[in-house]
C-alpha cells in the first residue's frame, strides 16, 4: 500500500475522469476530483472503459484510444474463425444495401481512396467506408486531456509530416493544395526568462540516429551499462560520448555508427536486405555487441523487432545525418490529416466553418465530430464506425460476376452490403482472413507478412520542472529489455487557432512514450507474436504502475513526484502497428517478386491499399496506395 500510495495510485486525482459517459467529480479538469479504481478493477464500464483499454481521456476520442477492448475482441472473433461458416449464398443473410464502392477500412488509406474515388466520379456513385473503431482515422488518432483547465492533444501513433513544398507535383502537395492545409505553422514561444532550451516539434526526432543533435536530449546511465551508480547526462554527442561510462572502442564505434548515415547511397540498398542489421553492424563493420544494444530500440520500435530478425536495410535507413530543420507535427499527430480528408468527403462531418486558409486549419483541428452526420442516407460518401468486416468476395465466387459481397459485424449484429467494388484499406492481418477467394498466390504473399505491435502513452503532467532541472526536453535510457519503452519528450506545440497550450516548466504539459515490443534472440514471427502477447497480456493498471514506478526510479533525484506530477495516462495500443521486413522481404528472394508486389495487385474487383505495401505504416504509403486502388477501381468503370 505504501509504495502504491507513493506512486500517486490512490491519489486525489482523477485519472480517469468520465464512466459510462457520466462526469466524475465537480469537474472535467484533471486534478479535480477522486476516481472510483475499484470500477475499472471490477470491470466496470462500457464502451472501452475497462481494464484493458483504460483512461482514454476527454473529448471525440475519448473512447478510441488505440486497440481497446471492443475493437481487439472484435477482431479476434474473426481470427478465431467464428464466422467461416458464412457463405454467399442465402443462408448468409439478405443484402441489406447496395453500393457503388465499398472501402473495408476509415484509416488514411481508406479516406484517401474515398476521397480519390469521389473525385474520378464528381461525387455521383454511393461509398461506404466500413471503420471498426469508435472515431474514423485509424492510426492517425489523438488523444485529449483537460489538466488543470489546460487542453492538451498528443498523437495516437501515426505523427510527424514533411510540409510538401508548393508546386512540387507530389502527391502531398496536391493534397495540400486540393484542401488549403497550410505549409506554415506557428508554434509556442520559449520565455527568453528561462534557461534555454531545444524541443522537438514532433516525438521522433529526439530518438538517436534521427535528429537529436538538434533536441537537448537528457541520458540515463546505470550499472547495467557500465556506469558506477545510476547518472543524467546531457547532449552525449556534443563531446564525443565523453562523459559516457563506455569505453574508448565502444565510444569510437558509436561515433563511427551515428556518422554512417543510410542517406548517402554509399551501401548497396539490395545487399543490405539479404543480412540482418545485427550482423551488418557486428559482422560487417565489426562493431562490438554494445553498439547494437544502444541502436536496438529505434529499430525494435519502427522495424517491430530487434537487430537480430530485421532487414539491415532497414536499420541503415533509420540512421540519419540529421535533418535540416526539426520535422513538424500537429498536435494530434495525423488525425489532422484524417479529419481533413473527412471534412472534404462530408463537409459537416466536423460541423460548420471555413474550409480553408487559417481559419479553416483552426475549424478542422477544433471542431467537434458530429457522428450524426458521417452515416446519413443520401450522402455520398458514408462512414459507418465501430462496423468490422468479417467476410468479403464476390458475388457466387466469380471475379466476373460484377459485385462483392461484404459482410460486418455491428454490436454483434451481422450485416450485408453489396457493392460493385471493394477496396481493402484495412491492415494485411486483416484481409487474409476475411477475403474468402484470395487467389493462392496474394495468400501465399501474405503468408509471408509479419506484423508487430507498438505502444504509444501519453502521459499527462501537471509540471515538468523535473526536466527543466535536467536542462532537457527529452529523455533516454538504456533499455535492458524489462524497461518501459526507450526514450520519452515533450513537443514544442504547435499554436492552431483556438488550441494555445502553454510552455512552460511549472504548467501542465505531454510527455509522450513510444514503445516497441522485440524480443532478441529469436525469429521475426516469433518476437512480433511474444511482443504481441506482452501487449494484449499486460492490464492498464500494471502498465499505470509500470510507468509511474520507472518515472519515478529515474526522475526523483530531480524532484519528481508521481503522485503530484502525473495527471492523467492513456494508453495506446497498436496489436500491428510495423510490417516487419526480415531480410528479403523488400526486394524479393531467388528473383522471385516480393510479397507487397503480389498482394498490391489485388484481383477481379476487389482492390488492396494497405500503407504498409511499402514496407512501413506511414501517412505516404497510405496516400499512394488509397489513391492507387481508387484509380484501379476507377479504370473498371466503378
Amino acid at each position: 500500500m505504501a509504495d502504491t500510495d507513493r506512486l500517486g495510485l490512490t491519489a486525489p486525482i482523477t485519472r480517469r475522469d468520465m464512466l459510462n459517459g457520466v462526469l466524475l467529480g465537480s469537474g472535467a479538469a484533471l486534478g479535480a476530483a477522486a476516481c472510483p479504481a475499484h470500477a475499472l478493477a471490477a470491470g466496470q464500464g462500457a464502451d472501452g472503459l475497462d481494464p484493458f483499454t483504460g483512461y482514454g481521456g476527454v473529448g471525440d476520442y475519448a473512447l478510441s484510444n488505440g486497440n481497446t477492448a471492443a475493437v481487439m475482441n472484435a477482431a479476434h472473433r474473426v481470427r478465431d474463425g467464428a464466422y467461416q461458416a458464412l457463405g454467399d449464398g442465402p443462408a448468409a443473410g439478405p443484402v441489406d444495401e447496395d453500393y457503388d464502392l465499398v472501402i473495408v477500412g476509415g484509416g488514411l488509406s481508406g479516406l484517401m481512396a474515398a476521397y480519390e474515388y469521389a473525385k474520378g466520379t464528381g461525387g455521383r456513385r454511393r461509398c461506404l467506408i466500413l471503420e471498426n473503431h469508435p472515431v474514423f482515422g485509424g492510426a492517425a488518432k489523438q488523444n485529449e486531456f483537460l489538466v488543470n483547465g489546460v487542453r492538451l492533444i498528443g498523437p495516437q501513433a501515426s505523427n510527424d509530416f514533411l510540409p510538401p513544398e508548393p508546386g512540387s507535383g507530389t502527391q502531398v502537395d496536391q493534397v495540400f493544395a486540393e484542401l488549403d492545409i497550410p505549409r506554415t505553422y506557428t508554434f509556442k514561444d520559449w520565455d527568453p526568462k528561462l534557461t534555454p532550451l531545444r524541443f522537438a516539434l514532433d516525438n521522433y526526432d529526439n530518438m538517436d540516429g534521427m535528429a537529436e543533435g538538434t533536441v537537448d536530449v537528457a541520458y540515463h546511465f546505470d550499472p547495467s551499462t557500465g556506469a558506477k551508480q545510476p547518472y543524467w547526462v546531457r547532449n552525449i554527442w556534443e563531446d564525443a560520448l565523453a562523459r559516457t561510462p563506455y569505453g574508448a572502442d565502444v565510444r569510437r564505434q558509436l561515433l563511427q555508427w551515428r556518422a554512417t548515415t543510410g542517406e548517402t547511397g554509399d551501401e548497396d540498398p539490395r545487399l543490405l536486405d539479404t543480412m540482418t542489421y545485427k550482423h551488418y553492424l557486428e559482422q560487417v563493420k565489426g562493431y562490438a555487441p554494445a553498439v547494437t544494444r544502444f541502436a536496438q530500440p529505434v529499430v525494435g520500435l519502427l522495424g517491430g523487432v530487434g537487430a537480430d530478425a530485421v532487414s539491415a536495410r532497414v536499420g541503415h535507413h533509420y540512421v540519419t545525418e540529421g535533418r535540416g530543420k526539426p520535422t513538424p507535427s500537429f498536435p494530434g499527430g495525423n488525425s489532422m490529416l484524417s479529419r481533413y480528408l473527412t471534412r472534404a468527403l462530408i463537409p459537416d462531418a466536423l460541423g460548420a466553418g471555413p474550409t480553408g486558409g487559417q481559419a479553416g486549419f483552426n475549424a478542422v483541428a477544433n471542431g467537434r465530430v458530429r457522428f450524426d452526420a458521417l452515416d446519413r442516407q443520401g450522402q455520398p460518401t458514408r462512414i459507418r464506425l465501430r462496423a468490422t468486416a468479417v467476410r468479403v468476395e464476390h458475388q457466387n465466387r466469380d471475379a466476373n460476376s460484377g459485385a462483392v459481397l461484404v459482410t460486418y459485424e455491428r454490436d454483434r449484429d451481422l450485416k450485408r452490403v453489396r457493392a460493385k467494388a471493394v477496396i481493402m484499406a484495412s491492415g494485411g492481418w486483416v484481409t487474409r482472413r476475411v477475403v474468402a477467394d484470395l487467389p493462392d498466390d496474394i495468400r501465399a504473399a501474405y503468408a509471408q507478412f509479419i506484423h508487430a505491435p507498438a505502444l504509444v502513452a501519453n502521459v499527462a503532467l501537471t509540471n515538468w520542472r523535473f526536466l527543466y532541472r535536467l536542462g532537457a526536453t527529452a529523455a533516454r535510457w538504456i533499455d535492458d529489455g524489462t524497461m518501459f519503452g526507450f526514450c520519452a519528450n515533450i513537443r514544442r506545440p504547435m499554436v492552431v487557432g483556438d488550441y494555445d497550450p502553454p510552455l512552460h516548466p511549472d504548467r501542465p504539459t505531454l510527455l509522450t512514450f513510444y514503445m516497441g515490443l522485440y524480443t532478441p534472440g529469436h525469429d521475426a514471427a516469433t518476437q512480433a507474436s511474444l511482443g504481441r502477447g506482452r501487449l494484449l497480456a499486460t492490464s492498464y493498471a500494471d502498465y499505470e504502475r509500470i510507468i509511474r514506478s520507472q518515472m519515478a526510479d529515474m526522475f526523483t533525484g530531480s524532484g519528481f513526484d508521481p503522485r503530484r506530477d502525473i495527471a492523467g495516462i492513456i494508453l495506446n495500443r497498436w496489436g500491428h502497428a510495423r510490417v516487419v521486413q526480415p531480410p528479403g522481404f523488400y526486394y524479393g528472394v531467388d528473383g522471385r517478386p516480393s510479397p507487397r508486389e503480389v498482394v498490391a495487385k489485388g484481383f477481379g474487383r476487389i482492390a488492396i491499399a494497405h500503407a504498409e505495401l511499402n514496407g512501413a505504416q506511414n501517412y505516404t504509403g497510405a496516400f499512394q496506395h488509397g489513391k492507387r486502388a481508387a484509380q484501379q477501381i476507377l479504370a473498371l468503370g466503378v
